[in-house]
């Protein structure tokens, strides 16, 4: 694979989905981010920095990059949909993720790294 539209179509449906919802609220969020295929998954460059990664896997959906206490700040505000595994916000392909959780996220991402 070489592009965000290659690992989307890889993805099982739901998985598919999901990410490309989530690829159009991050865009809408951060006006002037870039998608990009890196690392073997998708990653959003803002600032011409890197600033969150998402990915799909067989069992659930992931956010990458985060610092452990925004991660466990995050998973308490949304125990319903996300997870903390090391650096890496887990979640499942549901059809009703919010849009504000998911803009959320990105912005303290932002934040985090004084973008």
């Amino acid at each position: 694979m070489e592009s965000v539209d290659e690992y989307l179509a890889a993805q099982p449906d739901a998985n598919r989905k999901a990410l490309d919802r989530i690829r159009k609220i991050v865009k809408k969020t951060l006006p002037g981010s870039e998608d990009a295929y890196s690392y073997a998954i998708i990653g959003f460059r803002y600032n011409k920095k890197f600033v969150i990664y998402i990915s799909g896997w067989q069992d659930h959906l992931s956010f990458h990059g985060f610092s452990v206490p925004l991660g466990n700040e995050l998973v308490a505000k949304y125990p319903a949909f996300l997870k903390l595994k090391g650096r890496t916000l887990h979640f499942q392909p549901k059809p009703d993720i919010p849009e504000q959780m998911v803009r959320e996220l990105v912005l303290a991402r932002v934040a985090e790294l004084g973008l």
